[in-house]
């Protein structure tokens, strides 16, 4: 067998982790079928896990195993509006793979991503959000669908996995990992810091391309933080860390950012009050269960979309109702108190004096970023073409 620095270094870094397990129970004349059987099995849970993620096979399978853990709510009506809303979500070309709901009994709030693509909220979740906040809910979890978190995470940890069966001699349990490898990940699934972010982000712009109001994005995240603080985490096994977690009144912030880029830097919501160009129209009110800022938010939400679609305009009032053109965008409780609402933002928005312009990107650090990038992804690529003949030649000694 070779024993070049490639050959050494490829197998460890596929196999780390295994200088750890027991090794003073095995011979060193058997590390290397340990490392090389770790390859082998670490290959084939790969595939498992892209099948199961990527066909039509794998999402009815997970689809049947997540169904069985969880249970399927009985309840035709609350089946059809989480339909409902990812047939519309699915609609933007943020979303490029099929995916599949259900809703499931459960009281508490929590809505998660499986692999196959297969999505499940929680009942609790169902009552507790309106559309447009659940809509986002519904976005962000299609993002990690998208970005293949779940999948990407799992192969990771496979490869320990696969590592102890190996180096323990077990071979024949290799199939058992990667059968139950699922479901032990399942369990316990994390999302970095950084995947929650992009998750958010990625969702933002599903719920933008979609008929729901972006400030739902924003509302969803004030009833999560109402409700549990700044620490909670969506997922089958829902473990908390809020060290690798983003706390959710940042979120909540982000959320409203994201909101006031998308209108063009005219619509901006500070805890309860709605500006349009700099000046304050709208004092959020509590109402039903919607508090003041979560009222705020909404309104911001249409006023945001009437920016970005460039359909904004003068507001009017129809009995106690505000409207432009044809979005109705607050409700009063008298003529008088829309009429006042109406002449605030008229008047903010015609005067954009307020208006923050976009900061302008250095084009020289742009290009520097984007060299740098590129020498990294042409560094990772040559590695990965090193690895993957010493990995051929490996198996080609094992058998």
């Amino acid at each position: 067998m070779r024993n070049t620095w490639k050959h050494i270094l490829c197998v460890g870094a596929l196999t780390m982790g295994i200088v750890s397990v027991g090794t003073s129970e095995v011979h060193a004349s058997g590390i290397w079928e340990a490392l090389g059987k770790s390859v082998l099995g670490g290959i084939s849970v790969h595939q498992h896990l892209s099948d199961l993620d990527n066909t039509e096979q794998g999402q009815q399978e997970m689809l049947e195993k997540t169904k069985d853990r969880t249970g399927v709510y009985d309840n035709y009506a609350y089946q059809m509006r989480a339909k409902r809303i990812v047939d519309e979500l699915s609609k933007s070309p943020h979303v490029k793979r099929s995916y599949v709901v259900y809703v499931n009994p459960d009281e508490d709030f929590n809505a998660f991503m499986t692999f196959g693509r297969v999505m499940s909220i929680n009942k609790g979740t169902m009552d507790l959000l309106d559309d447009d906040a659940l809509a986002y809910v519904i976005g962000h979890e299609l993002s990690h669908g998208e970005h293949k978190d779940l999948v990407n995470g799992a192969k990771k940890s496979s490869i320990l996995t696969t590592v102890i069966g190996a180096a323990t001699f077990n071979s024949g349990d290799l199939g058992q990992i990667a059968a139950g490898l699922t479901g032990k990940y399942l369990d316990s699934q994390v999302f970095t810091m950084s995947q929650e972010k992009n998750a958010d982000e990625l969702g933002f712009s599903i719920l933008a391309d979609s008929s729901y109001n972006v400030g739902g994005a924003a509302l969803a995240m004030e009833v999560i933080k109402n409700k549990y603080g700044d620490t909670y985490r969506e997922g089958f096994g829902k473990i908390l860390n809020p060290n690798d977690h983003p706390k959710t009144s940042q979120r909540v912030l982000d959320n409203l950012q994201r909101l006031y880029v998308y209108s063009g830097n005219h619509v901006k919501v500070e805890q309860q009050t709605v500006f349009i160009n700099g000046k304050p129209v709208y004092e959020g009110t509590t109402k039903g269960n919607y508090t003041a800022p979560m009222r705020a938010y909404l309104v911001a939400g249409k006023l945001a979309r009437l920016y970005h679609d460039n359909a904004i305009g003068g507001a009017r009032v129809d009995v106690s109702t505000v409207a432009i053109g044809t979005t109705n965008i607050v409700t009063m409780p008298t003529y008088d108190a829309a009429f006042q609402i109406a002449k605030q933002m008229n008047a903010a928005i015609s005067d954009e004096s307020g208006v923050v312009a976009d900061k302008k990107v250095n084009k020289k650090d742009k290009k520097d970023k984007k060299d740098k990038k590129d020498k990294y992804i042409y560094a990772a690529k040559l590695w990965q073409v090193l690895c993957r003949e010493e990995i051929r030649v490996l198996q080609e000694e094992l058998i």
